[in-house]
């Protein structure tokens, strides 16, 4: 008997329950529902079907099929299904029919069955009649299956020894011989054997007298290890570490880290180890084993992940504070795969960078003020830069302070001003301040403000830097507070009395910056004198004497001073005499003399008769009372004081009788009676003259008048005759006319006459 006849034989205890399908017109009935069989046999699997006969449609035509791929209305059918080519028979039977069903059978054979073959198989039959077409479910499962072999450990302490057990999922009919190979050689028969295992052993078991066997039992054989992706790893990506093991039973996987003291660690128990992003710390040795019941085998790869440097360490040697002139060394480390390149720069303040050197270590061998400052280091390889900054602080004495003033340019009274002293040290500087080389008790280290300036902060200021490693001086500076006149005060030069003809100077002072300019006033009116200057009268006079003030001013502001009276001292001038009644002083009368005269101190009076050196009178007023002819006489008075004295002018003092008074009253009379004449004879030569004109004849053919004198402003000679006190101005005329009168006097007294000549135009 062979093989296949033998794989059909062990399916017959198998069979279960049959399975049926139907809708009580169509039904498929699969016995059994449920098949086991060897790989490599060959199976049967059956079915019996009916349906409903229609006598409208003799004979039907049925047509089978078996599938597993599709479903009821597009199945593939197994014998055009490229999995099967080969493999697969129908073999179906006559269709029996009854006056009302139909009948039949069909069974699928299928060939060297494979593990693949394992699925549920639908038979099919479509028939000529409408709608008849049908699916039996829920079909035949068919589960291939191999022989086994199971393998166990009596003593779990010795390994070596093992028991091993040939069996199959499916039962097989009777009591078939095993037999056992042991690397190809037969070494025992029997379901169970028992035998000293080595790792490169293998075993199997087979039907005697068949060409079925087992798969061969044996430790994993060294396990693959690979690597994806293939090539360089860089830090981030996505790395992949597969084992594989040709093993039977199939191996488990365990993955491992080995550390640098060789011991490991486990990393996960599959067959792959996934780094969703890798490290650079991930690097290392990894250890993969592959396990079964019969023993181990492993297999170690190594990872080598690529990164960018790793912020690189940056250190000063020395450490601690670093003094200018001194030797300093940075030094740069970084952790990079492959090692890092390195490269120093210095920062500037625009961010802007100069390479300084490349290689690990920038050396200083006598450090500067200047190196202080932001220092990178670079650290790259192939994959990418790395940068780390460090700050150099360079300690040094004070260089060069200044002194600065604020706000800039001109500074004037009750502005706020800070003077600021700077230098170039470090640690900062403490400050000291002096003026006029004396020093401040300003606070150090401080600007100094004045909140309100004053003139007395007018000097010269410098300031002293000091720090623990040295000091200095700034040069100086000149601070010129600016401000407006200040208390203007006026002096005359020399002091005490002032006398006429005296030389004498008047100064104006005042605290100002800029110097001020000086205005004068006299009894507060502008003069205009020379500005910022004392003025000097070479020979005072007494018009000179008054109020005097001075105005001081810059471009700051102005003042005035307090006044200052200078009083001049002065002798009498030329005394003015009048006399009260004015005019012809009639005998008996009473009449007044008055004497005044301009003085400083004031004058005191005494009074003279001509060709008479007894004083008359002493005052300012000289009256004589019931005057006579006697009295009659030339007077002048004598003004004195404590500078000098002044005579005045003679004052002729004339006495009349009343006779002579009314003789002058009778020729006023006659003198208006003769100007009114004069003026109607020549208001009638104008009427005269302009009727001859209108006639067309020339003036000179008119008539002439007898010449007689004319007066043609009337009140012109009325003022003439009036006495000099009572005169009144007279508004100029352009012709005027004079004429002689005659006037008749009383019988005692002689005629006089008045002759008044024409005179030129005034």
């Amino acid at each position: 008997m062979n093989l296949r006849s033998a794989a059909r034989g062990f399916l017959a205890f198998l069979l279960s329950v049959p399975a049926l399908q139907s809708n009580d017109d169509w039904r498929v009935t699969y016995s059994p529902s449920n098949v086991c069989a060897l790989r490599g046999a060959t199976v049967n699997i059956s079915c019996t079907y009916e349906y409903l006969a229609n006598v409208q449609y003799p004979p039907t035509t049925v047509t089978t099929l078996w599938f597993t791929k599709g479903d009821h209305y597009q199945p593939v059918d197994l014998l055009s299904d490229t999995d099967y080519t080969g493999r697969v028979e129908y073999s179906c039977g006559q269709v029996r029919c009854t006056r009302s069903r139909c009948y039949g059978t069909c069974t699928l054979r299928i060939k060297d069955l494979r593990t693949s073959d394992s699925a549920v198989y639908k038979f099919r039959f479509p028939t000529n009649q409408p709608g008849g077409e049908y699916t039996g479910d829920p079909g035949v499962k068919l589960s291939v299956t191999d022989l086994q072999v199971k393998v166990s450990f009596p003593q779990p302490t010795d390994p070596t020894w093992t028991d091993l057990e040939c069996h199959s999922m499916c039962g097989l009919a009777g009591d078939p011989p095993y037999i056992w190979f042991r690397n190809g050689q037969n070494v025992g028969q029997g379901v169970n054997y028992r035998d000293y295992f080595q790792s490169e052993d293998s075993f199997s078991c087979a039907v005697r007298g068949h060409d079925l066997h087992s798969p061969l039992v044996y430790t994993p054989k060294t396990p693959s290890v690979t690597v994806s992706p293939s090539g360089e790893i860089e830090e981030g990506s996505s790395v992949t570490l597969s084992c594989s093991s040709d093993a039977n039973p199939a191996a488990k996987y365990t993955w491992f880290k080995v550390n640098t003291d060789r011991y490991s660690r486990v990393m996960n128990q599959r067959q792959q180890l996934i780094f969703s992003y890798i490290l650079s710390s991930d690097s290392g040795q990894y250890l993969c084993d592959a396990r079964n019941e019969l023993g181990t085998r492993s297999k170690m790869t190594t990872i080598n992940v690529k990164y960018i440097p790793k912020t690189p360490s940056v250190t000063v040697s020395p450490s601690g504070e670093i003094e200018e002139g001194s030797s300093v060394t940075l030094s740069c480390s970084s952790d990079a795969n492959p090692a890092a390149k390195y490269t120093w720069f210095k920062v500037n303040t625009g961010r802007s960078s100069r390479v300084m050197n490349q290689g690990q270590q920038l050396v200083f061998s006598n450090i500067l003020s200047s190196d202080s400052g932001q220092y990178l280091c670079e650290a790259k390889n192939k994959l990418g830069p790395k940068k780390e900054l460090i700050t150099i602080n360079v300690k040094y004495a004070p260089k060069t302070p200044s002194v600065t003033v604020s706000p800039s340019g001109e500074i004037k009274e009750g502005s706020s001003v800070t003077l600021s002293c700077s230098s170039d040290a470090n640690p900062a500087a403490k400050y000291t301040w002096f003026k006029n080389n004396q020093p401040l008790v300003w606070k150090p280290s401080q600007p100094y403000s004045f909140s309100s300036v004053r003139p007395e902060d007018r000097g010269t200021y410098r300031c002293h830097a000091e720090n623990k490693y040295g000091h200095l001086s700034s040069n100086s500076l000149f601070m010129d507070v600016k401000y407006a006149p200040k208390t203007p005060s006026v002096t005359v030069s020399p002091s005490g009395e002032i006398e006429e003809g005296s030389s004498v100077t008047l100064s104006c002072s005042s605290d100002a910056n800029p110097a001020a300019n000086y205005t004068w006033f006299k009894n507060n009116q502008p003069l205009v004198w020379k500005p910022s200057q004392p003025y000097t009268f070479p020979s005072v006079r007494p018009e000179d004497r008054g109020t005097y003030r001075c105005h001081a001013e810059n471009k700051y502001g102005h003042l005035s001073s307090s006044s200052l009276f200078m009083d001049v001292k002065y002798a009498p001038k030329t005394p003015s005499v009048t006399v009260s009644p004015s005019g012809e002083i009639e005998e008996g009368s009473s009449v007044t003399l008055s004497c005044s005269s301009d003085a400083n101190p004031a004058a005191n009076y005494t009074w003279f008769k001509e060709h008479d050196d007894s004083v008359k009178e002493s005052g300012q007023n000289y009256t004589i009372t019931n005057i006579t002819s006697e009295l009659g006489r030339n007077y002048y008075c004598q003004a004195h004081n404590a500078i000098g004295l002044h005579n005045s002018t003679f004052l002729l003092i004339k006495v009349t009788s009343s006779q002579t008074t009314t003789v002058t009253v009778r020729t006023i009379v006659v003198l208006l009676a003769t100007i009114l004449l004069l003026v109607f004879l020549w208001m009638r030569r104008k009427r005269a003259s302009r009727k001859a004109r209108g006639q067309g004849g020339r003036p000179d053919t008119v008539e002439e008048l007898l010449p007689v004198p004319v007066y043609e402003n009337v009140s012109a000679l009325t003022n003439r005759l009036a006495p000099a006190a009572q005169r009144e101005p007279i508004e100029e005329q352009d012709d005027h006319h004079y004429a002689s009168i005659h006037t008749s006097l009383s019988e005692n007294q002689d005629q006089d006459q008045t002759e008044m000549g024409e005179t030129s135009e005034m």
